[in-house]
C-alpha cells in the first residue's frame, strides 16, 4: 500500500483541512518543528494535539535537559555556590562528587554530558508516568491522571496529551536530520 507524501495527502484535503495544516505547520515551524509537515499530518489526520505535544517537549528538551551540556561550568559554578551558602544535605553527596570528579582532572564537558543523560533519564521516566494515568497495579481504587490540551485561554479543547514518552527523544533525533 502506497502511503503518500505529505504533498498527496495535502492535495486530498478539502479547504478547511487544508487551511488547518497550514496553520499548525506555521506555528510549529516558529517553534523550532523540523518535521513541521508530519506534526500537522498527524494533528489533522488522527485529530491527536500534536502542536500542545510538540511545545511540551520541545519545551522539556531544551530547558530540561540539553542545557546541562551547553554550558556546565556554569550549572557546575551555581550548584557549589549555592550548596556553600545554603547547604542542601540531600546534595552534600553530589557537591562533593562533582569537586572529586574535577580535581581528578575530568572536564566539564564531560560532566555535562553525564548530566544531560541523567536529565533526560529523569525527563522521560516524568513523562511516562503521566503518559501511563495512574498506578494500575495499586490493587486500589485510585484515582487517576491526564495531560489535556487548553486553548489559549485556558479553556480544556477535550482532547487529552498522550504518547509523550514516545516522542521525547524525536525532538533531538529531528535536529539531527537537519544537520
Amino acid at each position: 500500500m502506497h502511503y503518500p507524501t505529505y504533498e498527496e495527502w495535502f492535495a486530498g484535503l478539502d479547504e478547511a483541512k487544508q487551511q488547518q495544516a497550514l496553520a499548525l505547520v506555521a506555528k510549529l515551524k516558529a517553534h523550532g518543528a523540523k518535521d513541521a509537515e508530519q506534526w500537522a499530518r498527524s494533528e489533522v489526520e488522527e485529530d491527536f494535539a500534536q502542536l500542545a505535544t510538540y511545545l511540551i517537549i520541545h519545551r522539556i528538551w531544551l530547558c530540561e535537559i540539553e542545557r546541562w551540556s551547553e554550558d556546565p561550568e556554569q550549572w557546575m559554578n551555581e550548584f557549589a555556590s549555592y550548596q556553600s551558602r545554603h547547604p542542601l544535605p540531600v546534595f552534600a553527596d553530589a557537591a562533593e562528587a562533582v569537586k572529586r570528579l574535577r580535581e581528578a582532572g575530568v572536564s566539564a564537558k564531560d560532566l555535562g554530558a553525564v548530566a544531560r543523560l541523567v536529565a533526560f533519564s529523569a525527563a522521560f521516566g516524568v513523562v511516562n508516568l503521566i503518559d501511563e494515568g495512574g498506578i494500575r497495579d495499586a490493587g486500589e481504587d485510585l484515582p487517576g491522571w491526564q495531560l489535556s490540551e487548553t486553548d489559549a485561554d485556558g479553556n480544556l479543547t477535550g482532547r487529552g496529551i498522550n504518547g509523550i514518552h514516545e516522542s521525547l527523544l524525536s525532538i533531538h533525533e529531528e535536529s539531527l536530520k537537519q544537520e
